[in-house]
């Protein structure tokens, strides 16, 4: 099981509103809203493809800029 953490870049004033948006995927969990635009997630899925869906979708939100890896590993169950 992939989990990484990863870090959202939103547009200036957005980010609480983005996180709230982002919560609510399963597999996602918000770990901190920073005064600069910037969200720390964890994301987890079942295999690498799921993540990188996940990961595609967190780049389509609306406000968010980027999706930036922070930490990587694989998990097997």
């Amino acid at each position: 099981m992939p989990v990484s953490s990863v870090v959202v870049q939103c547009l200036e004033g957005t980010a609480d509103s983005v996180a709230v948006r982002i919560s609510a995927f399963t597999g996602v969990e918000i770990q901190g809203v920073l005064p600069d635009g910037q969200i720390v997630a964890i994301i987890e899925a079942d295999d690498i493809q799921n993540e990188v869906d996940l990961v595609s979708k967190l780049h389509d939100v609306i406000d968010v800029v980027t999706v930036r890896l922070a930490y990587h590993n694989f998990e097997d169950m």
